[in-house]
């Protein structure tokens, strides 16, 4: 048995804990940019919140709200200048997992040289410095908080890509189970598959290890157990730390497992077509998982009984009562892909998300990529 788990990042994980977002960062310096969208956190008064926190401590903010639902390279440029701009000595992602990933190229490329892109396709190499990432999330589904990669749209080629750098890790994560409460129920139900395909996955992966497993396991029970609660009542609080906590699992779990082939058949399909990505996994993951059975039943056992099935048997079942009661039913037509995207898709899935699929039990050709997305279409 040989494994690797890494994984320093300090968590401040319950409700309440975003009071102390002003106390952590005065560690860092004095001059921070927040990093989020567009509308969510001003609406809320979030943002001022934050912003209210770091004055009280002595530290000026600069606001970059130029971040997409997904991230895209153009986006992370802009906001690294206005880092150096006014020489910030850390970023903080203050959102959904969009803000969260963006916050930590951001911080890379303020103490970079050239473009991201560079980066990601290994044309430049890190010179090994970033600032301090602070991440505050706002949703509870893709435990960006809990892992150094940072998915972003390369706005020249429509690539999904993750710039991976272990020094993009945030140095503090505040999860507060409060702050996921303002929204709205349709983001939820995608987030939270986004949040059990992550654990999911992590468990399936080739990477797997005995540390990794236990998130994955744990964090799809938390998930079972209270999803249906949460659908059920939206002021569950326990239930809220649950599904906040199986969100945060699958961030560790991924850092060090990493995913599988569901992501990286979705990938090419929200960077082309801008769709939200819990609602792209859901239409891919039955085709893709389910001639992966086969080669790790005992697997797919262990997920199926936690999910409430008997078997590897019947996990495609529980899995489609989960979309079900998600509402996630759509197809790939549903949200936007045309029939003619789909050899694009698969050309793209190959070569793009080459990590990902490596990660996953089974090789596939670009044949029988191009299969699953006419399957899911």
């Amino acid at each position: 048995m040989n494994f690797t788990f890494n994984n320093p990042v300090n968590i401040l994980f319950g409700s309440g804990k975003i009071n102390l977002v002003g106390e952590e960062c005065k560690k860092f310096g004095k001059s921070a940019l927040i990093v989020t969208g567009a509308n969510s956190t001003k609406k809320s008064g979030l943002l001022q919140k934050v912003q209210d926190l770091l004055a009280k401590e002595n530290i000026g903010s600069f606001v970059a709200d130029n971040i997409p639902q997904n991230p895209t390279t153009d986006a992370v440029m802009l906001a690294a200048k206005l880092a150096r701009e006014n020489n910030c000595d850390m970023v903080i992602g203050l959102g959904g997992g969009s803000s969260l990933d963006a916050a930590k190229a951001i911080a890379f490329m303020a103490k970079h040289e050239g473009h991201v892109s560079e980066y990601i396709l290994a044309k430049r190499t890190s010179n090994g410095t970033c600032l301090p990432v602070i991440a505050v999330p706002t949703t509870c589904g893709t435990g960006s908080e809990a892992d150094c990669f940072a998915v972003l749209n390369d706005t020249a080629t429509n690539d999904k890509r993750t710039l991976r750098q272990m020094i993009t890790l945030p140095q503090v994560s505040i999860v507060d189970p409060d702050l996921m409460r303002s929204m709205p129920e349709s983001v939820l139900r995608s987030v939270m598959f986004d949040a059990f395909c992550h654990n999911l996955e992590g468990y399936i992966s080739r990477h797997a290890s005995p540390v990794s497993e236990m998130f994955s396991l744990k964090g799809v029970e938390l998930f079972a157990e209270n999803m249906p609660k949460l659908l059920n009542d939206l002021n569950d609080k326990a239930a809220w730390d649950a599904i906040c906590l199986a969100s945060t699992f699958g961030g560790f779990s991924l850092q060090s497992a990493g995913c599988i082939a569901v992501h990286g058949i979705e990938h090419p399909v929200s960077g082309l077509r801008n769709v939200i990505h819990g609602k792209g996994l859901a239409a891919v993951i039955i085709p893709v998982l389910e001639q992966t059975i086969a080669c790790c039943p005992k697997r797919f056992a262990v997920l199926s009984k936690i999910l409430g099935g008997n078997d590897e048997n019947d996990f495609l079942e529980q899995v489609e009562k989960i979309r079900n009661m998600l509402g996630l039913n759509d197809r790939l037509q549903d949200l936007g892909v045309l029939e003619h995207d789909l050899p694009w898709l698969a050309k793209n899935a190959l070569e793009v998300s080459k990590t990902l699929l490596s990660n996953h039990p089974l090789s596939y050709t670009e044949q029988e990529i191009l299969a699953m997305y006419k399957k899911a279409f």
